[in-house]
């Protein structure tokens, strides 16, 4: 085992300083970046926000950041927007501030509600990572219905998305725990070939699946408890008009903090 977590360590390595050494930015005179490219909650829920941050060194005068709103399902009763006028005024001498989505409860199945936010091109600074306008331009805001009827499926399509992009994605079935009706074991979260996919070795197809427990609170979030000791959980929401878990991983096999989002959708 010893010797299997090492070479996943030396794999995901070799593939980390890639990176760091094709990637060169030039900031220029700064940029305009958000920090959230998506956040889910559900319609009596708490808030969900992205921060917006100056890519400077100064700000003297202060920064207004021009933002539109798109809304991709359901309609503008079901939600508030701070700033509502979609200008962030980033105050002298800081270089963030939050855009702030708040939820309206209602009793109506009426589906969720899915808001674009991008960066305007307006903006007297260019967008994006390096004001490429290519990353961290868009958030989009999720707020689940929670008003539809709660019926889990036996089987889910999942997919997989870490490290920049998308993993293979593959099917799982939902087994009941004896003596629970709100708890459902699962052979695999992130997949078979998760492993394989993220260190480029096809060596590991099959190998550490992340195995574990789904919990669907009565809130309609989620806990996720895995069932090997690298394999360290994760939390989410279930959306029930949609019979759809969205799942943040976190992990201790890999070097590096970082997370694997899932999409668990019925099928």
């Amino acid at each position: 085992m010893k010797k299997y977590i090492y070479i996943l360590f030396a794999s995901l390595g070799l593939l980390a300083s890639c990176e760091e050494d094709l990637v060169v930015y030039d900031a220029g005179e700064g940029f305009i970046s958000n920090e959230v490219s998506s956040a889910t909650t559900p319609e009596d829920g708490d808030a969900i926000s992205t921060t917006i941050s100056l890519g400077t060194d100064m700000n003297a005068s202060g920064t207004s950041v021009n933002f539109d709103v798109i809304i991709e399902s359901g309609d503008a009763s079901r939600f508030t927007i701070t700033p509502s006028n979609g200008v962030l005024e980033i105050p002298a001498g800081e270089f963030s501030g939050d855009i702030v989505v708040e939820p309206i409860d209602n009793i109506d199945a009426d589906g969720n509600v899915v808001i674009r936010v991008e960066l305007s091109e307006s903006n007297a600074l260019p967008v994006g990572t390096a004001g490429l306008g290519l990353e961290r331009t868009t958030t989009v805001f999720t707020i689940t219905d929670n008003d539809c009827p709660t019926e889990i499926s036996e089987k889910y399509g999942v997919e997989v998305f870490a490290l920049g992009g998308e993993a293979p994605s593959h099917t799982v079935e939902l087994i009941s725990v004896d003596g629970s009706d709100n708890q459902w074991t699962v052979v695999s979260s992130w997949g078979p070939e998760f492993v394989a996919w993220a260190t480029g070795d096809p060596g590991f197809s099959g190998s550490f699946p992340y195995s574990g427990t789904i919990v669907l609170n009565d809130d309609f979030t989620v806990d996720f408890i895995g069932d090997d000791a690298w394999a360290t959980g994760g939390t989410g929401t279930y959306s029930a008009c949609d019979d759809q878990f969205s799942i943040t991983l976190t992990q201790a096999l890999f070097s590096g903090d970082f997370t694997v989002d899932i999409v668990m959708t019925g099928q």
